[in-house]
Order: C-alpha cells, then structure tokens, then sequence
C-alpha cells in the first residue's frame, strides 16, 4: 500500500514536471534577477524557508529551443510561496506573510504553461503563464500610483504632513532599527489598534531580524514614541519592484491625526516615486481585496489560479 501510494505521489508531480527541466538554485536565481519576481519567490527567501522550516525547494525550468525562457521554484506539488503552499507546510502556523502575491520569473516575451498549484498568479503575467485561471471572483488588492489615481488627491497628505511635523512628529526608516526593536514596535502597536496580539507574534523578533533587509517603509513618531507602523516585505530585481503589505499597528489615540492613512501614504508615493525614476515596474499588494480600506489605495485585480485539474 505505502508503495503505491509512493507511486502515486511520483505520478503526480512527473505530470506537474513533464513540460520542465530541472535546474539548479544558481540557474534560477539568475532568472528571477533578470526578469523579476515576487518577494515570496526570491532566491534568498526560499532559502530561508529550506533552513528554517526544512521545506526542500526544487526549482524548474521552461525552454524554447535550448534557452531557459522561464523558472518556476516549488515544494512538491505546489508553487513555492503560494498561500495556498504556505498553508500545507504549516508555515502560516509559525510566520505570517499574508497573502503573497506570486509574480513569476519569465521572460516577458515567452509563454510558458505552469501545472503546479497556486491560487495568487497576477493577473499582470497572464500573457506569459498559459492555462492559468481568471475567473475575476478572486482578487487581489495592487496600490494606485500616488498621488496621481489617489481618491482624495495630495493635498489632503500634505496638510496632514505640515501637522504632524508642527507636533514635533518624526519619520524614520525601518532599517534603522533591529529586528527585535520592530517586533517590539510592531506587537505594541498591532495591540493596540486590533486589541490583540499579531499572528505568530512569539516568533515576529527571529522572523524580523533573519529578514531584515527585505523590510520596507517608515515608522512614524510622536513624543519620542513610536505611533504608526507597517510591515512590508520588498524584493528587487532588474526589472521589478515588489512589495507584500502585510499587516500595520497604529496608536489609536491619535484618530485626529490619521496616522495609520499618512503611513500609507508615505510609504506608497515612496515606492511609486522610486518606480518611475528607475523605470522599474513597481507592483505593492496589500494582499486578498477583501475590504473598503484597500479600496481607498488600491485597484482591485483579478488573481489567477492554476495546477487544480491534475491528481
């Protein structure tokens, strides 16, 4: 019986595999530097995940007449980084990443058809991933471009901006601070707005300071103490700037100040104005389009599922 369910299992993944070719950690590193990638998906990440929780990558490559168009990294069945992924690891146990959007490292001008599971594809690489689908019932929430798509404009977060600096508030970089200090900044602040404490919050200081590079954004601060945070993970490529928003804290004592709304906006005009002065394309998900909030910051896009009609 454990034989042919050994058997099975082969089957099922020599079926996801048959259209690829194995290729190493160096090889597909060098696909998603080129052609960009997701933060979830980067080499260094998966590392991460493979040292940490002991979940064995193995990455798989696309090819047009000899040339690697494509590279995909997976744990068994599934996308390597999908939630869907995370959830059957039992990752999402111990970390929490949101819901990660997955931007793929494929070269712009090719196809390439990918049979793993996954539910988060962008709707962005529906060009370049062939079989994927977009039923536009699931979405996911990408930022506007600011201040231009904003809603409400500029002139609402400058006023905010000369108010806050009148009160004597400071903006200051994440990576000013340790991993432990962000945790701490973080739990505090999540508490505080959510009256409970964030998600795997035991291990944010370990999570923090082994993935301290990949944290983006400001912390703002009043009365020498710390009253807006938000946790964005950020990875970058040649062509690509990708940011995963995953969940914020924020001093609700200070409603008048809006604090937690001016942090999104710092944070997004930072990302887009660095996108079009590097002519990068920037892509920042606040994850599943599942709220009012994200509408106010975000276009909601059609996610894509793929690798569900094979056993």
């Amino acid at each position: 019986m454990v034989c042919e369910v050994a058997m099975f299992s082969r089957l099922r993944l020599g079926l996801r595999s048959a259209n690829s070719d194995e290729i190493g950690a160096e090889d597909y590193a060098r696909c998603y530097h080129t052609w960009g990638g997701s933060f979830i998906v980067h080499p260094d990440v998966l590392r991460y995940f493979e040292e940490t929780h002991d979940v064995r990558v193995r990455y798989r490559g696309y090819f047009k007449r000899g040339e690697c168009v494509g590279a995909v990294a997976v744990w068994g069945a599934f996308l390597a980084g999908d939630r869907l992924a995370l959830d059957a690891y039992r990752l999402s146990d111990n970390e929490d990443f949101g819901y990660p959007v997955i931007y793929l490292p494929i070269d712009p001008g090719h196809q390439c058809t990918v049979l793993y599971k996954a539910k988060h594809l962008l709707s962005l690489q529906r060009p370049q991933i062939a079989g994927v689908l977009f039923n536009g019932l699931k979405e996911m929430s990408i930022l506007r471009q600011i201040p231009e798509e904003l809603p409400t404009g500029k002139k609402e977060y400058q006023i905010k901006a000369r108010r806050f600096e009148r009160l004597g508030g400071t903006v200051r970089d994440v990576q000013e601070f340790s991993g432990e200090e962000i945790a701490d900044i973080y739990t505090d602040l999540f508490q505080q707005r959510w009256n409970h404490a964030p998600h795997a919050a035991t291990s944010l200081g370990k999570t923090f300071s082994a993935l301290k590079r990949f944290l983006f954004g400001k912390i703002l601060w009043l009365d020498n103490r710390p009253v807006a945070i938000q946790i964005n993970y950020r990875a970058d490529t040649h062509r690509t700037i990708c940011i995963d928003y995953i969940n914020g804290g924020v001093d609700k004592t200070l409603k008048g100040l809006s604090p937690g709304s001016f942090l999104s906006y710092i944070n997004g005009l930072n990302a887009c104005e660095e996108s079009r002065s590097s002519g990068k394309l920037l892509i920042y998900s606040y994850g599943r389009a599942n709220n009012e909030y994200k509408d106010q910051w975000c276009h909601r896009v059609s996610r894509g599922v793929t690798g569900f009609w094979l056993p």
